[in-house]
């Protein structure tokens, strides 16, 4: 049996659609386990409406504690062999479990798969559902196997957040799209972090991958990602700093223990640059924020006594595109109005903000 868990906070106008993507799955031998976090709107009304419908789903409530407790409470509650993870803002497509469970990817501990992305704004989601599922049909798709060897590579690619083959449309910081064995969860005591608000996804499956043995990525598209206007990965955060601080730190203590940091060290100071160019973007010179210039520039002297990120810069030069080598530059520099300015003209061209 498959255990699809879905968290679900303040999702009202999706999560319907999320639940009846699940449903029509040509699989059946699953059950589908949403956690409600605590929501405020009528995600939760939505949520048993479907419950009293279907047999095969299970309805958890608490109070908002996070994504991170959510998943992890699903997983205490599941009672499959395999774990799939869904956003209630997204939606699968009807083969998805049906590929999960084929008996000839029995014997793998990981089932990777590819994303749809779609901008929300730009058509209807469900049509776009049906379109952009409909030219993958049997036998047309690639499939790829990796071992227990190919770990480095696997984690290379994830800190440096590309695509393990070319052409590839999956993430191998996100946990959904994939298919992950409940033993190796239980063996292990594989938990999203439940101390950190940043960087779970990416701790969850790095731990993961460390412990699994055999991989398999089919490239296929199975899962439709909604990019929302207001989604949380544009906005400002005021805490980002510290929320980074504590996601680097047990990052550097996951990859220390396993002794990988020789193997990884290029990738791995180029993820923590990545994150730096992210604080100064998101957490300190974003528009939304209303701290003074004096402030910003505290943080930014804060950031320069980080011990981690120290290390880093001294690698700012070597990788990475050249947009991000300059901004860090002028961070080294402590040309703080060239950095506000850089960040201004990344976050339109990211976003068209």
């Amino acid at each position: 049996m498959i255990s699809v868990i879905v968290p679900v906070y303040n999702t009202e106008r999706y999560v319907g659609q999320c639940i009846e993507s699940v449903l029509a799955s040509a699989y059946n031998d699953f059950e589908l386990i949403l956690v409600n976090d605590g929501s405020t709107d009528r995600s939760i009304e939505v949520c048993r409406k479907y419950r009293e419908q279907d047999c095969r789903i299970r309805l958890i409530e608490q109070k908002h504690m996070g994504v991170s407790i959510a998943r992890n409470r699903g997983l205490r509650e599941s009672r499959g062999e395999w774990i799939v993870f869904v956003d209630s803002d997204d939606l699968i497509s009807p083969d998805f479990l049906y590929l999960a469970s084929r008996r000839e990817y029995g014997e793998y501990d990981l089932l990777l798969f590819d994303f749809v992305c779609l901008q929300e704004k730009r058509q209807p989601f469900i049509g776009a559902r049906r379109c952009a599922f409909k030219h993958y049909e049997e036998g047309r798709y690639k499939v790829r196997y990796f071992e227990y060897a190919d770990r480095e590579e696997m984690l290379r690619h994830l800190l440096n957040m590309q695509q393990i083959v070319k052409g590839g449309k999956t993430s191998l910081c996100s946990p959904c799209a994939k298919v992950y064995r409940k033993s190796v969860i239980e063996r292990y005591s594989i938990q999203f972090p439940e101390d950190i608000a940043i960087g779970e996804d990416r701790i969850y499956n790095i731990e993961y991958f460390m412990r699994s043995n055999l991989c398999i990525y089919v490239q296929k598209p199975v899962y439709l990602v909604r990019n929302r206007p207001g989604s949380a990965m544009r906005g400002f955060c005021a805490d980002y700093l510290s929320m980074d601080t504590r996601y680097q730190e047990r990052l550097e203590g996951i990859i220390k223990r396993e002794g990988m940091l020789p193997l990884l060290k290029r990738a791995y100071y180029n993820s923590v640059l990545m994150s730096m160019a992210d604080v100064l973007i998101r957490g300190i010179f974003h528009p939304d924020s209303t701290r003074t210039d004096a402030e910003n520039r505290m943080l930014c002297r804060k950031m320069e006594k980080n011990r981690i990120y120290q290390r880093a810069m001294k690698e700012f030069w070597k990788t990475g595109r050249m947009p991000r080598r300059v901004l860090l530059l002028f961070y080294r520099l402590r040309c703080y109005r060239m950095v506000k300015l850089m960040c201004r003209v990344s976050r339109w061209i990211l976003f068209g903000e």
